[in-house]
């Protein structure tokens, strides 16, 4: 009787595109909700923000560097936009 031979792992290769598609509608996700925070303060008719701090200050602006500046990001793609805009 010939014993079974097992593949090797190193040469089977799974893609699963499933796992793929949901990061990547996440990080989209992620990115709207960023500019979204941010879209409603800009322009001539661009309304203020009141940002709560863990520490209990409240604090009203409008500028959009200090929303992105006071907002605390997990998601890795909307905290890579939030320091690219401190970097501008």
């Amino acid at each position: 009787i010939a014993a079974p031979q097992h593949r090797s792992s190193k040469t089977e290769s799974y893609t699963d595109n499933k796992r793929k598609e949901d990061v990547r509608q996440a990080n989209i996700i992620a990115a709207r909700s960023v500019a979204n925070a941010v879209r409603t303060s800009l322009g001539p008719k661009g309304m203020d923000k009141m940002i709560s701090t863990s520490n209990n200050e409240v604090i009203i602006t409008n500028d959009g560097a200090t929303i992105l500046h006071k907002m605390q990001v997990l998601q890795p793609a909307a905290k890579m936009l939030v320091e690219l805009s401190k970097s501008q």
